[in-house]
């Protein structure tokens, strides 16, 4: 208990010495690591992405999937349906070759394979013989590549500059430096040229928001499938290495078809699908199938199929309706206007019910704003930073204002509580507003603590002098208090009551001529020999001053000259 006293006692010393400063001091705190990207900055990444997660998956004008974009799904029934002609998976390549020369019969604009060809069919070459021809003759396949860990890239035998659509960016890059990728093992998709990385980076929460545009490697540009496609056929594409990718909305938004019925419709004598049902299509095949791994979090879904993902980066690609984002420090400077608006409110004595309200106010148009921006237009506003940091400060504002107001209070009596004989001088301002509603009775609860804050001589304004409601509470409600315990009874308090007489009396000119604000002084040099034995005499001069409210001596000086 000591040492919490002790503790209250050096809080109560440090918030006189600072007072409203503080907040000034807390703002050049929050300045200082938000400039210096220290610390904050991790806290408003984790809050940037949740704040994207959350206005993703709640939009209420999802923009929609191409219609000429279409998933050929390698799906449990397909592995199922397969299996007793072809075996388990993988395949026979020979069967990707048949499905890719009744495709291109239908003339679609292209077939993606989101499959890594990373092995030989060593067990049957023919059939990666039969593939390899058929992807020869095609002029629609595209075929991804796979980057790997850059430590492993001083073993690799691939030169960065070999690779099919890798560009120099950097003068002097030099061509043969290695690196780790697996190419597809189809000497044709090599030759075709047609190829791109298909891999995606989930951020630290596992979880996938974002689909690069290329990779760059010691000086060398070499592009993503969705940005090969778009070179390819002259789309929109993107001019920055990574994209926030502009969800379509939940899984299976995208038109699939089972792989294993089109492939069983190719072979059939009498064709049940239409003959044009691909024309013009732009084609993925990949697989939803559990077995195959291949599934993924992102901000719409925990269990997100990454071919679909493939696909909604190949539409945003083709539609050029990525999401568009400021620069970081564009919403860095907003976090600190909000934060030093903050700090100058509350230097300048704002009402703290303003204050609340305000900020509250602009948090959730904020949020709105944000809101909007994501379904009505291309672009995704990051308001982490205000939204995390703003609150940050506020807590951190708010928490001093409580401490500050409880314990400066708290100290005026405690070292009176300790001693069993003393003296103080106690005096008094009562404030009453006639009639007031609860409305008026806040707003002068609000101005009378603008002017206490000014006080020179320690003011202090009793908060609750009523707890409870009934009659005694409704008698006093019209009345507020301001006091002072001066250990000097030379103390020029009046300097204080005068100052905010004349502050209410100004702001409140309507009420003064309506007689209905009125002020009433007592004061009182309390001596005691026992512990507690001043309460007696405060509870007096109290009651006084609060009585004295209600004579027409409480009116301001000007109405008392004008009833005499």
């Amino acid at each position: 208990m000591n040492w919490i006293k002790r503790r209250q006692a050096a809080f109560v010393s440090v918030v006189r010495r600072l007072g409203a400063r503080a907040y000034l001091l807390f703002a050049l705190v929050f300045t200082t690591l938000i400039v210096a990207d220290l610390g904050l900055l991790n806290m408003v990444a984790a809050a940037d992405t949740k704040l994207f997660d959350t206005l993703i998956s709640h939009r209420l004008l999802v923009p929609k999937p191409d219609p000429d974009i279409v998933i050929l799904d390698i799906d449990e029934a397909s592995l199922a349906g397969m299996a007793k002609e072809q075996g388990r998976w993988p395949w026979p390549n020979r069967v990707l070759g048949d499905m890719v020369r009744g495709l291109e019969a239908q003339a679609p604009r292209a077939i993606v394979f989101d499959i890594l060809f990373s092995d030989s069919d060593v067990q049957r070459p023919e059939s990666d013989a039969a593939f390899n021809a058929d992807i020869a003759r095609s002029t629609t396949t595209f075929f991804p590549m796979l980057r790997l860990d850059p430590q492993n890239d001083r073993l690799s035998r691939i030169p960065v500059g070999a690779l099919p659509g890798a560009r120099a960016v950097q003068a002097g890059a030099e061509a043969q430096t290695p690196i780790a990728i697996i190419l597809p093992k189809v000497p044709a998709a090599l030759d075709n040229g047609r190829l791109g990385t298909h891999q995606v980076t989930p951020d630290a929460d596992g979880i996938i928001r974002s689909y690069p545009t290329w990779i760059e490697h010691a000086g060398w540009s070499i592009p993503s499938m969705p940005q090969r496609i778009a070179e390819e056929f002259a789309y929109p594409g993107a001019d920055q290495p990574e994209v926030l990718l502009n969800w379509r909305g939940k899984p299976f938004t995208y038109p699939y078809v089972s792989f294993v019925d089109v492939y069983r419709d190719l072979k059939a004598d009498k064709k049940l699908r239409p003959v044009d049902e691909f024309k013009n299509k732009i084609i993925i095949i990949g697989s939803t199938a559990p077995s195959l791994f291949d599934i993924k979090g992102t901000p719409v879904a925990h269990i997100h199929p990454g071919v679909e993902i493939m696909a909604t980066a190949i539409d945003n690609f083709k539609n050029g309706d990525y999401l568009r984002e400021r620069p970081k420090w564009v919403m860095k400077l907003a976090a600190l206007l909000l934060i030093w608006g903050m700090a100058i409110a509350l230097y300048r004595q704002t009402r703290i019910e303003v204050f609340d309200t305000v900020f509250g106010a602009l948090q959730g148009a904020l949020v709105v704003l944000a809101f909007a921006v994501v379904n009505l237009t291309d672009w995704y506003l990051d308001a982490s930073a205000p939204l995390s940091l703003g609150l940050s400060y506020f807590a951190l504002s708010r928490v001093y204002y409580g401490l500050s107001k409880n314990w400066l209070a708290n100290s005026r009596v405690q070292d009176m509580e300790t001693q069993v004989q003393g003296r103080r001088l106690l005096a008094v301002l009562a404030v009453r507003l006639e009639g007031a509603t609860a409305a008026q009775r806040r707003r002068l609860k609000g101005d009378l603590d603008h002017l206490v804050a000014r006080s020179r001589h320690e003011a202090g304004r009793i908060v609750d002098l009523i707890e409870d409601p009934g009659f005694v509470q409704k008698v006093f409600s019209d009345v507020m208090l301001v006091y002072w315990l001066l250990e000097d009874p030379a103390d020029h308090w009046q300097e204080d009551a005068l100052m905010i007489e004349q502050g209410l009396t100004l702001h409140r000119a309507a009420d003064v001529a309506a007689r209905r604000l009125r002020f009433a002084r007592r004061h009182e040099l309390m001596c005691w020999e026992t512990t507690n034995g001043w309460t007696a005499s405060a509870f007096a001069t109290i009651l006084a001053a609060m009585s004295d409210t209600f004579s027409v001596a409480a009116l301001p000086p000007t109405l008392q000259e004008s009833d005499r």
